[in-house]
């Protein structure tokens, strides 16, 4: 994405004319007075869907949000990307001759997508070609209609239907691939969608940038979607955010489910706000998008347990993206700490055991309605969900259940609502409250007695070299497979390690599923993400190069301070003092100092061997060990 795109991405243009237009709502569509000549009659219209403006009188100009940028304010693209850019919280950087060219293959790709949706979707109401997907719509309750606003179409059984419907157009066979629609093989290249209903994915741009595709045949593989590329990245799309737009911003409310056919029978049956993360955790991107038009947040929770630990990854991301002062933090295994207080509104749809949300959306539309109007706030939720989980008749039963929500209770931010919840989880455990406010205090307190003075807390001290390898491994995913064991180990930074072990036990994964895996380490991630974008624009082949040197270089330094070590222990055992004498005297001088002493050939051996270990322990001490003091 470039950042243009992601400007744009960021901007909803409403929300930017708004600003200095007083507009009205007419319809789909918002009108005001052209604010660039005079007219009784409001002629300047401004549409959410297509992020778009336009004047239909004297005027007769339009465009989208940095068209107005330029002409309201006289300024050129260049300064209009600046001034939206700051606006929207985006970065910007020169854009080199690579990343013009990039800028054009990527054009290429999202018109060889355009084509194969075009193709696809008129093979859907093609009345033999499309029977079969035809009537699997049927079937689950989508009506052509909503075939049609989605954009949904079929891929025949022909293995090569698309790849000639392509080139007929004249359309790069390698665009097709790269954009994943085509795979190349011994026999030539072959569609990769057949016999599969086609669900065009677009970013909020209304770009098609992806397919999923359903198997019509029962093969093995359910689902498959486009491959995971420069232009398709799932965890920076919401499926169907560019059609719940309007809703969304309407209601200030946005309904998150996982799949294709729950958003379609949501918009079918009267809940046009509601988007799907494709079966994925909500990323920092994808609430990105929302935060400019929605400050209420419902999740849908699958009643299976993967589904529900999803969705509490999601509620993670969705606390921390949308301006809270603090977020919850979890991982796919158990709910993990609730580290700030979210001034959003997020709760939690809790579905029926046995059905998901196109299902009871079809099935049962006023119980599903229900369900979105009192959803409980996740803390509400978290505690009683939790509750199911554990036998509250049994003390070990209720000793579990503190032990897995109040590490998220301890660490709330505001303190009336960290009483109010330990308060309740004090009562459903049976304990004092008390109790369980001294053994889970909020980490702000620092578990201090009034008269204590603060504990000072050492510096942490990472060397350079070693975080430039943890720079690479994440701005450059082909690297991490660079890694073996023993060089994860020269880095000597306890969090530093857990994330490069990580990074290269997979090498393919995004930065949200090795943060979701490692909750502990998730702000040194995202500090090292931030930093990794001053990197110089290495290719490929630069990035491994220097990764190398980065790894010899280190090797070469631990080599040099084992030496260096090695020497003072040789000099240590070759003096006269016999080694436990010399041991004897360490222990007296770490409790007595120097004066704890009197021979001084036993002092400085003594010495050397207390100066000996704290070299040693430095090498491998937790980074928020103190060092031990030498005596003075």
């Amino acid at each position: 994405m470039t950042a243009a795109e992601e400007v744009k991405a960021r901007t909803d243009i409403v929300d930017l004319i708004s600003s200095e237009v007083a507009l009205k709502r007419s319809g789909s569509t918002y009108k005001a007075p052209c604010p660039f000549h005079s007219e009784r009659t409001p002629s300047f219209v401004v549409n959410p869907e297509r992020q778009s403006w336009h004047c239909f009188g004297a005027c007769s100009e339009g465009g989208d949000v940095f068209s107005w940028e330029m002409k309201r304010h006289n300024v050129d693209f260049r300064e209009a990307l600046r001034r939206l850019a700051e606006r929207a919280g985006v970065e910007l950087r020169p854009r080199t001759a690579e990343q013009q060219q990039q800028d054009e293959r990527r054009e290429r790709l999202l018109l060889a997508n355009d084509a194969a949706m075009h193709f696809w979707r008129g093979n859907l109401h093609e009345p033999s070609i499309g029977r079969d997907a035809r009537d699997y719509l049927q079937a689950r309750g989508i009506s052509i209609d909503a075939a049609r606003q989605f954009n949904l179409g079929v891929a025949v059984s022909d293995s090569d239907a698309l790849v000639h419907h392509l080139s007929a157009r004249g359309h790069r066979l390698e665009d097709a691939e790269a954009a994943g629609l085509i795979i190349s093989t011994e026999r030539g290249p072959l569609d990769r969608f057949r016999d599969r209903l086609i669900f065009p994915i677009r970013n909020a741009r209304s770009e098609t940038v992806g397919f999923g595709g359903r198997t019509l045949i029962d093969e093995p593989a359910k689902y498959i979607n486009t491959p995971e590329s420069g232009l398709f990245r799932k965890r920076d799309i919401l499926y169907g955010l560019d059609l719940a737009r309007t809703a969304v911003r309407e209601t200030g409310r946005v309904i998150i489910v996982e799949g294709y056919t729950d958003v379609i029978s949501a918009h079918e049956f009267g809940t046009p706000n509601t988007v799907a993360s494709m079966g994925t955790a909500l990323t920092e991107t994808q609430i990105g998008l929302l935060k400019p038009i929605a400050t209420d947040v419902r999740l849908a929770l699958d009643p299976d347990a993967a589904g529900q630990a999803a969705a509490r990854r999601g509620i993670a991301t969705a606390r921390e993206a949308l301006g809270a002062q603090q977020t919850v933090s979890t991982d796919f295994r158990r709910i993990g700490q609730l580290q700030q207080t979210l001034s959003n509104d997020i709760r939690i749809i809790p579905l029926p055991d046995g059905r998901d949300p196109d299902d009871l959306i079809r099935a049962e539309p006023d119980l599903w309605r229900e369900l979105v109007e009192t959803a409980p706030p996740f803390l509400d939720w978290l505690l009683d969900h939790v509750r199911g989980n554990h036998d509250m008749e049994s003390p070990r039963g209720r000793s579990d259940y503190v032990a897995e929500v109040m590490p998220t209770i301890r660490t709330i931010g505001d303190a009336v609502l960290r009483e109010e919840y330990t308060r309740r989880v004090a009562a459903y455990a049976r304990v004092e409250r008390g109790t369980l406010a001294s053994d889970y205090a909020p980490p702000s307190s620092g578990r201090r007695r009034s008269g204590d003075a603060p504990v000072p807390q050492p510096a942490r001290t990472r060397n350079r070299q070693q975080t430039f390898l943890l720079h690479l491994a994440i701005r450059h995913p082909g690297v991490r497979e660079m890694f073996g064991l023993g060089d994860v180990e020269l880095v000597e930074d306890s969090e530093d390690r857990i994330i490069l072990n990580a990074l290269a036990d997979q090498p393919s994964a995004s930065l949200d599923d090795v943060i979701a895996l490692n909750p502990d380490v998730a702000e040194r991630i995202r500090r090292l993400a931030r930093d990794a974008g001053e990197l110089p624009p290495y290719s490929d082949d630069d990035a491994a190069a220097a990764m190398a040197d980065a790894i010899a270089r280190i090797r070469k330094r631990r080599i040099k301070e084992g030496l260096r070590l090695k020497n003072q222990e040789l000099q240590l055992t070759s003096s006269g003092a016999r080694p436990d004498d010399a041991a004897r005297a360490a222990a007296l001088l770490d409790r007595g100092g120097t004066d704890a002493v009197d021979d001084p050939d036993l002092l400085q051996e003594a010495l050397n061997m207390i100066q000996f270990r704290d070299e040693a322990l430095r090498l491998h001490r937790p980074p928020d060990t103190p060092a031990p003091s030498t005596p003075a």
